[in-house]
């Protein structure tokens, strides 16, 4: 009868161990993750009345949805693009949505001109109800623009980074160059470009960060001797009108002759600049962490955020009321022996780097691409990704809440939902 005492005990210990690993887990999310609406590629925003505002392109139209019930439900939308179908998405050159004060909407996102990407921005202020004529963020000269990232400064400046074609013939092995442009007027217009960086790999888009005063970094996959591509971060004491040489944030030494699609996310929080990136690093796939606590000029020693997580990939940093959190997308290697679908999690580093256990997000029926998510007090958390169907992409979003004592110890592997 011992058989039968060891499948009980097994058994028991398999229906608990997701409530234990919950309770050091630094958020709850929703036990299942819910469909919102065909599309692909969202972002979200949320302000404190609850009024939720999500993003996503469908049928070459890019979308802004709205919901007055904290996300159970969303309206039809409003077009943001003035011509239809122009809206040239792909998750690593996804439209891009910024809210300032919950009254002013910024958007950008790719399209096409004279067989060039080219990249277009239209503002509303009025709560989103119209938008704006759109604009070319830099309609300088013929060169392709894409791969954008959009950030607003402390001070509501605008800028958007983006990889440019125009210097290719100077950049390492054909690669693209990073540029940026800001709009001090609240997105009327932009200034003149600037170049921030050569030799960039080609299909990882960049990312933008605030420091103190006029500190402005970026951030992207450079191309070193032997199709190294490893990152680094340029950073401008201006405001963006000059630029230092860039600085390594790791020496991963990851070589590749082809392309990765997968950019870095920075946040600064605390004094500290945060990046998160996606490497191979000794033949293992992992995203890692570091800050550098002198305004870029240097960095701490990465360290792992996605442990024993198969395929783990594009992570995006987040401040989630004081603390950074990390959202990514990676395999569990006890599904379907490390084949099931890929989910999203979430993660979370104190002021002294120590990182709370692992939250499992979720999935729904596909495999989640690209989580992103947005923070509100009190200690709300709403995630939303794409995943693909036979009907076509979905957009998906799963909801959290902050535990009561958020845990920032402990190594276990998985928590939340259990699913």
């Amino acid at each position: 009868m011992n058989w039968r005492r060891h499948f009980l005990i097994a058994l028991l210990g398999a229906l608990l161990a997701p409530a234990l690993l919950a309770a050091g887990a630094p958020v709850l999310f929703e036990p299942a993750p819910r469909r919102i609406m065909q599309g692909k590629d969202p972002q979200i925003a949320v302000r404190a009345s609850g009024q939720s505002f999500l993003i996503g392109t469908k049928a070459g139209d890019v979308w802004l949805h709205s919901s007055v019930d904290g996300g159970d439900t969303f309206d039809e939308g409003v077009r943001v693009n003035a011509t239809p179908g122009e809206v040239r998405s792909h998750p690593e050159a996804q439209p891009q949505l910024r809210v300032r004060g919950m009254r002013e909407f910024y958007v950008l996102w790719q399209t096409e001109a004279d067989r060039m990407s080219q990249l277009r921005f239209a503002r509303s202020i009025d709560w989103g109800h119209t938008f704006s004529k759109p604009i070319a963020v830099d309609p300088a000269g013929p060169a392709s623009r894409s791969f954008a990232a959009m950030e607003i400064a402390p001070d509501g400046t605008i800028y958007v980074a983006w990889l440019d074609g125009r210097d290719r013939g100077k950049s390492r092995d054909g690669g693209s160059a990073v540029y940026i442009a800001r709009s001090t007027d609240r997105g009327t217009t932009f200034e003149k470009s600037v170049r921030v960086g050569l030799n960039v790999c080609p299909c990882c888009r960049p990312a933008v960060a605030f420091g103190s005063g006029k500190t402005v970094h970026v951030s992207w996959r450079a191309l070193f001797e032997d199709s190294v591509r490893d990152f680094v971060v340029g950073t401008s004491r201006d405001g963006g009108a000059t630029w230092g040489e860039p600085v390594r944030v790791a020496e991963d030494g990851w070589s590749i002759n082809g392309c990765p699609h997968s950019g870095a996310s920075m946040l600064y929080l605390g004094g500290r600049l945060h990046v998160s990136w996606f490497t191979v690093r000794e033949k293992r796939a992992e995203i890692y962490l570091a800050t550098s606590g002198d305004g870029g000029r240097s960095f701490s020693g990465r360290q792992s955020v996605s442990a024993d997580l198969l395929d783990p990939n594009h992570p995006a940093l987040f401040d989630a009321g004081g603390r950074v959190a990390v959202l990514f997308q990676a395999r569990d290697p006890q599904s379907n022996n490390g084949w099931g679908k890929v989910a999203a999690y979430y993660r979370e580093a104190d002021a002294n780097g120590v990182l709370s256990p692992i939250v499992r997000v979720g999935q729904l029926s596909g495999s989640a691409a690209y989580p992103t998510l947005t923070w509100e007090e009190p200690g709300r958390l709403f995630a939303v990704w794409s995943e693909s169907t036979n009907e076509g992409p979905i957009i998906v979003l799963s909801r959290g809440r902050r535990t009561a004592k958020p845990g920032s110890r402990g190594n276990a592997r998985e928590a939340g939902n259990g699913q």
